[in-house]
C-alpha cells in the first residue's frame, strides 16, 4: 500500500483519542499485554486487536494444525468480537467505518482476517476539547 499522509497520521490521531476514552488500551512493543493497534495506509487507517502474547502464541500455534480447537476459535473469536465492538465505537462517534469480513481458509495462504477501515473523520468531534 502507498505510504500514510498527513491526513492518515490526522485521522489516526482522532481514532487513538476516541479509543483511549473508550477505555480501551493500546498494544506496545514494550508490553506483552493486548490491546488495539493503529496503522496508517495513503489516506486510511487500519485498526487491529490483539490479545494477550502468550495467549496468541498457544492459540495461534494450535489454530496452525487444529482450527477447531476451542482454545484457537477462542482466540479468532475474541479479536472478532474486540475488532467489532472498535468498529461500533468509531462509527457511533461519527467516523466512516468498512468492516471487511475475513476470509477462513484451510489453506493459510488463501486466509485473510478481518479488517477494521477507517476512511474518514467526523466533521464534529464530540470528545475533543477545542
Amino acid at each position: 500500500m502507498p505510504p500514510s499522509n498527513a491526513d492518515a497520521t490526522a485521522l489516526a490521531r482522532h481514532v487513538r483519542q476516541l479509543l483511549t476514552l473508550a477505555g480501551l488500551p493500546e498494544s506496545r512493543e514494550d508490553s506483552s499485554a493486548g490491546g488495539y493497534q493503529i496503522s496508517t495506509y495513503s489516506d486510511r487507517v487500519r485498526v487491529t486487536w490483539w490479545t494477550q502474547d502468550e495467549f496468541e502464541d498457544e492459540a495461534g500455534q494450535i489454530g496452525v494444525y487444529h482450527r477447531q480447537h476451542p482454545q484457537a476459535r477462542l482466540g479468532r473469536d475474541v479479536v472478532t468480537v474486540m475488532e467489532r465492538a472498535m468498529a461500533d465505537v468509531l462509527y457511533t462517534a461519527g467516523f466512516t467505518v468498512v468492516l471487511r469480513p475475513g476470509v477462513p481458509n484451510t489453506n493459510l495462504d488463501k486466509a485473510t482476517d478481518p479488517e477494521v477501515i477507517v476512511a474518514a473523520g467526523p466533521a464534529l468531534r464530540a470528545w475533543a476539547s477545542g
